[in-house]
């Protein structure tokens, strides 16, 4: 695990000294933040139209979509369809990369690109558009088409249309912080399930220490597998401020815009309708200040760690709980992000480190954090409504599923005194 974190110390050393790209003298503009978490649908990026062109059959797939939990859908602009995005309630992400005929929305060609700024004119402050979609690969194949570097493109998007954020994605943190200008939403791919989980707390760890200094948040495509697997995934890089998910590749609908129950994606439709609740609220708290873990006993996949190779209580080196912390937790295998609302009150967001066992899970606020207006609530999943927790001795308690997470609102906590 050491060698791992070497070999990963190491990468970022060299990409931090990589050469920066830069969009010139102008100062970067601040990007738009993201309004509410996005579960998006994607079935492809760049070349041509992924979806159909007929409006029936694409309100079909909306009203689908929005049933299943999916809000975001990654797809060409085209009028109709963000007016039919409107009504069903989901956000527009669009494709900015699209020059095959049927698109020809490529802002990288001199020919498509006034297209582009007349559809960011057009949407500017329009909320039934999520933002733009820029780059999905390792950020050093971006190149410099016509010239430009991916910095350029950025801000023609800002400067364009400053009200939406842009997804500006890489390979794990390859070269992701090399960008001056400022996206909004720095995305990236691992697909540990698949690859291996060298790098799936590693990554997590970097974007949640740099997003802050770009004033973005952080992105992830993900690949759908099964249940577990996928709703891990989530639920632990939410904890860490993760803002969008964009399903690698598709989603559970036919060629209709159906809900297809034999599609290998089909259990993306009960991960969305379990989450579908807390995406206004995970926009309304921002980045996390903190990330802890407990110790475990488990892996990822509910197996014994390895005591010989893994020696350290907490794993993938994420950092433990200070013992003088406000919140603590007694019982449950756990991971837990504190953020704050603008109005001031904490929201903890715990998540199961087990993507197979359920966790029953116990803690407490520390004496010095805790008045008699303090109560904990926990958001209701089926309901979107807040519930609060029942306290005894101050212990409170609630069930994590396997590869589960839960929101958490603290009202009434004391600041601490002043030294």
């Amino acid at each position: 695990m050491r060698f791992q974190y070497a070999i990963l110390a190491t990468m970022v050393a060299t990409w931090a000294c990589s050469p920066a790209v830069n969009a010139g003298d102008k100062k970067p503009l601040l990007p738009a933040a993201p309004k509410e978490f996005a579960f998006t649908l994607s079935n492809g990026y760049g070349e041509g139209d992924h979806f159909s062109n007929d409006p029936k059959v694409f309100e079909n797939l909306l009203i689908n979509m929005k049933k299943s939990g999916f809000n975001c859908i990654h797809c060409i602009y085209r009028d109709w369809r963000v007016e039919l995005c409107r009504k069903h309630g989901v956000k527009m992400m669009i494709d900015v990369l699209a020059w095959k005929e049927g698109g020809l929305t490529d802002i990288r060609k001199p020919d498509q690109r006034d297209t582009v700024k007349k559809i960011c004119m057009k949407v500017r402050g329009d909320d039934a558009v999520w933002g733009y979609n820029l780059w999905n690969e390792t950020l050093s194949f971006f190149g410099n088409p016509d010239g430009k570097n991916v910095d350029a493109y950025v801000a023609m998007l800002k400067e364009w249309d400053p009200t939406h954020p842009v997804w500006l994605g890489t390979r794990t943190v390859s070269y992701a912080n090399a960008p001056k200008e400022k996206p909004g939403v720095h995305g990236y791919y691992d697909y540990a399930w698949q690859r291996g989980f060298l790098w799936h707390f590693a990554d997590l760890q970097w974007y949640h220490k740099y997003v802050p200094s770009q004033d973005g948040y952080i992105g992830r495509w993900e690949q759908g597998s099964n249940y577990n697997w996928n709703s891990y995934s989530l639920n632990t890089s939410i904890a860490f401020g993760t803002k969008v998910f964009i399903w690698f590749i598709g989603g559970p609908f036919d060629k209709e815009g159906n809900v297809d129950p034999k599609h290998r994606f089909h259990h993306l439709v009960k991960v969305g309708q379990e989450t579908q609740h807390l995406y206004p609220e995970l926009g309304k708290i921002g980045r996390p200040a903190d990330v802890f873990s407990t110790p475990t006993t488990k892996t990822h996949d509910n197996k014994e760690r390895d005591k010989v190779k893994d020696k350290e209580k907490v794993p993938w080196r994420l950092t433990a709980f200070p013992d003088n912390f406000w919140f603590q937790i007694h019982g449950g295998e756990v991971l837990a992000g504190f953020f704050q609302y603008p109005s001031g009150e904490d929201a903890v967001y715990v998540a199961n480190h087990n993507a197979f066992a359920k966790q029953s899970v116990a803690f407490s606020i520390a004496d010095k954090a805790r008045g008699k207006e303090t109560r904990i609530e926990i958001l209701d999943r089926e309901t979107g409504q807040w519930k609060q927790l029942k306290v005894e001795g101050n212990r409170y308690a609630f069930e994590l599923r396997p590869g589960g997470g839960e929101l958490l609102r603290v009202l009434g906590r004391l600041p601490p005194k002043k030294e």
